[in-house]
C-alpha cells in the first residue's frame, strides 16, 4: 500500500450507519491510495463518541466511501494522541474481537504496534481485545489497517 497524495479535505462530514443511525464528524481527510488491486480513496473522517463511560475522539476510516476501520482515544489521548482499533479476526459469521490476552495475534497485524485495550482505555464495558494503536497524526497507519481489513473482506 502506498499513499499517493492528499486529494481533498473539509468539515462536517455524516455517516449514515446500516441501523440509519448517522454520526457526525467535525472534519475529515481524503487520500489517494494504491494496493496491489489498484488506485483507492482513503478518507479519514474525525468525531467524537461517549464510548466506556467517556467522551472520546472517533476516527473512521473508509475504503472506496465503505467504512474499513474505526479508532477511538486512549484514556491519556489528551497527552499521547493515541487511538485504539480493535483487532478482529475475520470469519464466516461476523467478526469476533481477538480477546487479550488468550488469542495469539494473527500474523498479519505483526507490523502494527498492538496492545490489550484494557491497559490503555478504562470503563464500564471495556472489551478484553488486542488493539492496534497509532497516534491520531499517523494517517499511514490507520490506512494501512484499513486496507489490511478490506483484504480481508474481499479474500
Amino acid at each position: 500500500m502506498q499513499v499517493l497524495r492528499v486529494k481533498n479535505a473539509g468539515t462536517d462530514y455524516q455517516y449514515k450507519w446500516p441501523d440509519n443511525m448517522i454520526e457526525l464528524y467535525p472534519t475529515w481527510i481524503t487520500y489517494d491510495v494504491v494496493t496491489e488491486d489498484g488506485e483507492h480513496e482513503a478518507k479519514i473522517a474525525f468525531g467524537n463518541r461517549k464510548v466506556y463511560g467517556s467522551e472520546r475522539i472517533r476516527v473512521l476510516v473508509l475504503i472506496d466511501e465503505y467504512p474499513q476501520a474505526e479508532f477511538l482515544g486512549t484514556d491519556d489521548n489528551h497527552v499521547s494522541g493515541q487511538v485504539l482499533s480493535e483487532i478482529k479476526i475475520h470469519g464466516d459469521v461476523g467478526e469476533p474481537m481477538c480477546r487479550y490476552p488468550e488469542d495469539p495475534i494473527p500474523g498479519r497485524y505483526m507490523g502494527f504496534d498492538v496492545v490489550g485495550m484494557p491497559t490503555r482505555v478504562s470503563g464500564k464495558g471495556v472489551h478484553n481485545a488486542w488493539a492496534v494503536v497509532a497516534n491520531i497524526s499517523d494517517h499511514r497507519t490507520m490506512i494501512a489497517l484499513a486496507i489490511l481489513r478490506r483484504e480481508e473482506r474481499t479474500s
